[in-house]
C-alpha cells in the first residue's frame, strides 16, 4: 500500500516500496533500441526526462505510484554511479542489475538523500552469493 501525506503528495522523507518489475520498466525505456543499458553510465537530463515521459504514459499505475517509481528510479541511478555497485554490476552482469533492481524497489529511501550505495552494495552481494550457495546445494547429491 503506497502511504502518502496530505495532499496524495509522496512523503520524500521515506518513499514508498514498488515492484522491481517497474523499475525494470523504466530500465527498459532508457535502453530502449541500445540493448542493455548498464545504469553506471552518465545520463543527460534529456535522457532522464525521456524515461519519465515515457514511464508516464506506459505505466497505467495511480499518479503516486509513478512518482514513487520514478523517484525509486533515479536514486537508484545514482547509487549506480557508485564504486562498490557499478564494479558489482560490471563483475557479475545481468544478475547483479536484477539484484540491484530488487533492492532498489524494497530498500527505504529519503528522496533528499538517496539510496546508501553501501546497504545497497551490500544487499547485491548478499543476493548473488545466496544465488551461488543454492547451486552448489542443487549440484550436490543428497543422500538417502
Amino acid at each position: 500500500m503506497i502511504e502518502t501525506v496530505p495532499g496524495g503528495a509522496v512523503d520524500a522523507s521515506d518513499v514508498p516500496r514498488v515492484g522491481a518489475r517497474e523499475l525494470a520498466l523504466a530500465l527498459k525505456i532508457l535502453s530502449s533500441g541500445n540493448g542493455l543499458l548498464l545504469p553506471s553510465v552518465t545520463l543527460s537530463d534529456d535522457d532522464l526526462r525521456r524515461v519519465e515521459q515515457d514511464f508516464w504514459q506506459i505505466s497505467p499505475r495511480a499518479r503516486v505510484r509513478k512518482v514513487a517509481v520514478l523517484l525509486r528510479f533515479r536514486s537508484f541511478l545514482m547509487a549506480c554511479q557508485s564504486r562498490h555497485v557499478s564494479d558489482l554490476i560490471a563483475r557479475h552482469g545481468q544478475q547483479a542489475l536484477v539484484s540491484a533492481l530488487e533492492a532498489a524497489a524494497h530498500m527505504r529511501l529519503n528522496a533528499k538523500w538517496g539510496f546508501n550505495p553501501h546497504k545497497m552494495a551490500r544487499a547485491i552481494s548478499e543476493t548473488l552469493a545466496a544465488a551461488a550457495e543454492g547451486y552448489r546445494t542443487e549440484g550436490q547429491a543428497v543422500p538417502a
